[in-house]
């Protein structure tokens, strides 16, 4: 398994013609865009369908039909979604196979290309099953000239998280400084908390922040990713607040913000009941990562709803 001080970010143009003799996975409409096809490239679904265990073992079928062996690289060319499938299985391939990650979103870019988590979604609990397998990153922005608006907002909802994570990047972004440098100052504080905590047992934990809360929001509402997180902080600020973890100038500050890019979705108990399923949850408690310390918190159900309702 490869180090995460390993790891490699590269700043620079993706051309598929270099990877000619790479295995490529991308989805159809990437393929289309790009002209990424031919025998070595797979096509999944688009978006979050692509994250099924269905999809993970024709693609491992395909790796074996190709007899490609653990030091041959697979190109993952996508957002978030086919970068956590393929990362899964690879990671699950001959016991692991060299990985290479082309974000194509502004969420993928900032954020999920990054620290080597994998996820699928099965049993209707987002990335219920996942692995961690470290890889490098090539970061192409030209590919942001062909995002939509959704997407776009999506990207800023996980670049919300990182200003309220980093001063460095909140700083940047009240300097109204290029998108670019927000990525790359994204990236550069994710990797050190990578590499300080590979496995989420400690710090790296303060990026679970907004997604408790998030992807519950994100199953019953199928909103995007990001703009899920953004709502998670929206209300987990508001729960920090009421238990004493921050104060209401804090919280105040952090809840407009998230006000003013993003559409505030109204919680129900249904929808938070979702919040059980949880991968952080422990002892029949939620688990969150709560601002501005962002401290590992594990709540009785009940409590979340007498506060968030």
């Amino acid at each position: 398994m490869k180090s995460v001080y390993d790891c490699k970010i590269t700043f620079e143009k993706f051309d598929p013609l270099r990877y000619a003799d790479n295995s490529i996975v991308t989805d159809a409409l990437l393929s289309e865009l790009y002209g990424i096809n031919g025998d070595n490239v797979y096509i999944l679904p688009r978006g979050e369908r692509a994250k099924s265990l269905d999809n993970v073992a024709c693609l491992c079928h395909w790796f074996a039909d190709r007899q490609l062996s653990p030091q041959e690289r697979v190109v993952a060319v996508g957002g978030g979604s086919v970068g956590d499938t393929v990362g899964f299985a690879c990671s699950i391939y001959k016991r692991g196979i060299d990985l290479l990650h082309v974000p194509t979103t502004l969420l993928a870019m900032a954020d999920s290309a990054v620290g080597g988590k994998t996820g699928v979604d099965c049993d209707g609990v987002k990335n219920l099953l996942g692995t961690y397998w470290f890889a490098d990153a090539l970061v192409d922005f030209r590919f942001l000239d062909t995002l939509d608006d959704i997407q776009m907002q999506s990207g800023m909802g996980e670049v919300l998280k990182y200003r309220l994570l980093n001063e460095r990047v909140q700083c940047l972004y009240e300097q109204n400084a290029p998108l670019e440098k927000l990525i790359e100052e994204c990236i550069l504080f994710k990797t050190s908390l990578c590499r300080e905590d590979p496995f989420c047992q400690n710090k790296r934990n303060s990026l679970n922040c907004g997604h408790t809360v998030g992807h519950a929001m994100e199953l019953a509402l199928g909103i995007p990713h990001g703009v899920a997180v953004a709502n998670g902080i929206y209300y987990e600020v508001l729960l920090a607040n009421k238990l004493g973890y921050c104060t209401n100038k804090y919280a105040d500050f952090w809840r407009e913000e998230v006000k003013k890019q993003f559409c505030v979705y109204p919680l129900t108990q249904e929808m938070l009941r979702l919040t059980l399923q949880d991968k952080k949850n422990s002892d029949g408690l939620v688990g969150f990562s709560l601002p501005p310390d962002f401290f590992s918190v594990k709540l009785p159900f009940d409590a979340v709803l007498d506060i968030l309702l």
